[in-house]
């Protein structure tokens, strides 16, 4: 398989060369060669996953550290305050990543949950959180460094906080009608991505973005291609790579 790209497009269409040999699918997208340890279609089963790694980072007296992303809608489930609680109980390299669109699949998060949110529900945990505005490129990239360099230096899990929008429909096939037009067409001019081309454009770095979005453009139609070519997975692969404990026989 590829490296990269190719493997994760591949994976994503359930190709053999793909980063999980076509099983995952998109639910399941993983990438050990780069550090990826795999997401599921479990809400907030992430976090546990990752206080797990930095737990095995920290037995085997690595420099690496975890880092977990998760939505709003993750902090009102267990798996939250289980990997917050192993996190500080084992004083784990780790670093929680909330990105706030304060909407939970379909439901606004607000009325469902209790208190300020993720940096409170951290804080009283004795784990250090910093709130940012998720769509300033800039601002998330000095609080991750910083929350970042603490960890390294062995101060224990930390939590960046980051509000953000969402765009369109929890999943493809969503129209989002249970949000107001209005508050799109808001989010969409917050766009951190739109924000931050402006930006470096007014300081004189057009040249520079365009060939920066040529580029990112090629990496994406070849992978694509790529992948798009590549052969489904065998029949016979979907006999491997099966867990038993051990007890019971299939006839």
């Amino acid at each position: 398989a590829g490296a990269g790209p190719p493997r994760i497009v591949g994976g994503l269409l359930g190709r053999a060369p793909g980063s999980d040999g076509g099983k995952g699918g998109s639910m399941h997208i993983a990438d050990f060669s780069v550090g990826m340890l795999g997401a599921n279609g479990v809400v907030a089963a992430g976090l546990p996953i990752a206080v797990g790694a930095a737990q095995g980072l920290k037995i085997r007296g690595q420099h690496a550290i975890a880092v977990c992303f998760f939505g709003d809608g993750a902090i009102n489930r267990g798996p939250f305050m289980e990997a917050l609680n192993w996190a500080v109980v084992y004083h784990l390299p780790v670093l929680f990543v909330c990105e706030d669109n304060r909407i939970s699949a379909t439901t606004a998060s607000a009325p469902m949950t209790a208190g300020p949110g993720a940096s409170a529900r951290a804080a009283s945990m004795g784990i250090a959180a910093v709130q940012v505005d998720g769509t300033d490129v800039q601002a998330v990239s000095q609080a991750a460094g910083e929350l970042i360099r603490e960890i390294r230096t062995g101060s224990g899990p930390r939590l960046l906080h980051a509000l953000t929008d969402r765009h369109k429909g929890h999943v493809s096939v969503d129209p989002g009608t249970y949000r107001d037009p209005k508050d799109v067409q808001a989010a969409l001019a917050r766009d951190g991505i739109a924000r931050t081309r402006a930006q470096l454009v007014a300081q004189g770095h057009t040249a520079q973005v365009e060939q920066i979005e040529r580029e990112a453009q090629t990496e994406i139609d070849a992978a694509v291609a790529t992948a798009t070519a590549a052969p489904l997975p065998d029949k016979a692969q979907a006999y491997t790579d099966i867990q038993t404990t051990g007890e019971g026989v299939w006839a």
